[in-house]
C-alpha cells in the first residue's frame, strides 16, 4: 500500500474499503464480486486519449478484460482524499493509481469515486476517471 490510513475516520475507511474491494476484484478476477458493489444504474466518465467515454457502471464492469492472459492489477497509488458527508449517505473519495500487466506499469490516472449508502452498505454510484502514460 501506497498510502497511510492514518487519520482517516472509521467511515471514511468503509468509503475507501469499497474502492479498494473494486481493485482487488480485477486482481482476483472476480466479476461477481463487482458487480454487487456497484449501483447498476450508476454512471461513468472514462477520459482516454482526451475523449470522454460516459456508460453505466455495468459497463465499466464489462469493459476489464477478465480472460486477459497476463496479470492484471490496480492500485491506489498516493494518499487519497475521503469525504464524506454529515448526514453519512453519500461519499467521494480521490484516488491516485496505477494499472499492470505482468507487474509492469501500464498507465496511471486518478479515480473520482462518488457512493451512495444503502441499506447500511457503501457502494459505488459513479466514477470519473482518467488514464496516461507513465510519466504524463
Amino acid at each position: 500500500m501506497k498510502y497511510s490510513k492514518a487519520g482517516l475516520t472509521e467511515v471514511q475507511l468503509a468509503v475507501l474499503a469499497v474502492a479498494e474491494t473494486f481493485l482487488e476484484c480485477i486482481k482476483k478476477r472476480d466479476k461477481v464480486t463487482m458487480l454487487s458493489i456497484v449501483h447498476p444504474s450508476g454512471g461513468a466518465t472514462l477520459l482516454r486519449n482526451d475523449e470522454p467515454l460516459f456508460i453505466d457502471l455495468v459497463g465499466v464492469v464489462e469493459r476489464i478484460p477478465f480472460d486477459h492472459p497476463q496479470k492484471l492489477s490496480e492500485a491506489i497509488s498516493a494518499q487519497p482524499t475521503v469525504l464524506v458527508d454529515p448526514a453519512g449517505e453519500i461519499a467521494m473519495a480521490w484516488t491516485p493509481y496505477e494499472f499492470y500487466f505482468d507487474d509492469v506499469l501500464h498507465h496511471v490516472g486518478t479515480n473520482i469515486w462518488s457512493f451512495l449508502k444503502r441499506e447500511g452498505k457503501w457502494m459505488i454510484s459513479g466514477v470519473a476517471d482518467n488514464s496516461l502514460a507513465p510519466g504524463e
